[in-house]
C-alpha cells in the first residue's frame, strides 16, 4: 500500500499528476482543487489512496489525511466509484460535506456534482454514524446535562466556525434556533439546517 508521495511534479495532465519520486514515476489523480495548487518542477507532497481492482490499479491524491479519509467512506457507499468521490471532495471541503450529511441534509447535497436526490439520501444513511472521527469535537458529543445553557451555545459557534462559517452567522444561527435545546449536537445540527435553509435562497451548496 502506497500511504503517501513527496516528488518533483514532473507533468500536470488533466485531473492527474505525474510525481518524479527519486527517478520513478507515480501517476496520481487529484481533485480540481488540488490539481490547480500544483506547478510544474515544485515538490508535492500527497497522501494517497492505492485503489486496487482486477483491470489494474490507480493512486488517487489528497492535500490532508482527512481528504483522503471521507474519500474512503465515500468508496463505500454503493453506487460511488473514485472518480466521482474525487468529483464530489474536488467540489466541497470535507467540513461542509459531514457537516451537511450529520445533519441529515441529503437536499444540499444532491446538488454536489454527480449526487441526485436518491444517492444523497443514501449517503446520509450510510454515513452519518461513521463521520465521528472527521467532524469537530463539539459535534460529536452532547454536552453534560448540567452545562449552562450559554456554554452550549458558545460551544456551538465555536464548531460552526470551525466549518467554515463566519462569527457573525455562526451566532446569528445559534441564536435563531438555540433556545431551549440542552446539547451542544442539538444546537449545532439545527443551526446547520437553518444556515442551509438560507443558503439556499441565495446560492447552491459549493461551486465546482
Amino acid at each position: 500500500m502506497i500511504a503517501f508521495l513527496r516528488g518533483r511534479v514532473a507533468f500536470l495532465g488533466p485531473g492527474y499528476v505525474d510525481l518524479d519520486v527519486r527517478d520513478v514515476g507515480y501517476r496520481v489523480h487529484v481533485c480540481d482543487r488540488t490539481h490547480a495548487a500544483l506547478n510544474l518542477g515544485d515538490t508535492a507532497f500527497l497522501y494517497t489512496h492505492h485503489h486496487v481492482r482486477e483491470d489494474g490499479w490507480a493512486l488517487y491524491g489528497f492535500e490532508t489525511i482527512e481528504e483522503r479519509a471521507l474519500f474512503e467512506r465515500l468508496l463505500a457507499v454503493s453506487g460511488i466509484g473514485p472518480k466521482l468521490a474525487l468529483q464530489v471532495i474536488g467540489a466541497a471541503g470535507v467540513g461542509e460535506i459531514v457537516a451537511a450529511i450529520l445533519a441529515e441534509d441529503a437536499e444540499s447535497l444532491s446538488r454536489l456534482p454527480g449526487i441526485g436526490r436518491k444517492l444523497a439520501s443514501r449517503l446520509v444513511v450510510e454515513l452519518r454514524e461513521k463521520l465521528d472521527d472527521l467532524a469537530p469535537a463539539a459535534l460529536r458529543a452532547p454536552a453534560p446535562a448540567s452545562s449552562p445553557q450559554g456554554s452550549a451555545a458558545e460551544d456551538a459557534v465555536s464548531a460552526l466556525v470551525a466549518l467554515g462559517y463566519r462569527p457573525r452567522e455562526a451566532e446569528e444561527a445559534v441564536s435563531a434556533v438555540g433556545r431551549g435545546r440542552q446539547s451542544v449536537e442539538d444546537t449545532i445540527k439545527a443551526a446547520l439546517t437553518y444556515l442551509y435553509a438560507r443558503d439556499a435562497r441565495t446560492e447552491p451548496l459549493s461551486q465546482p
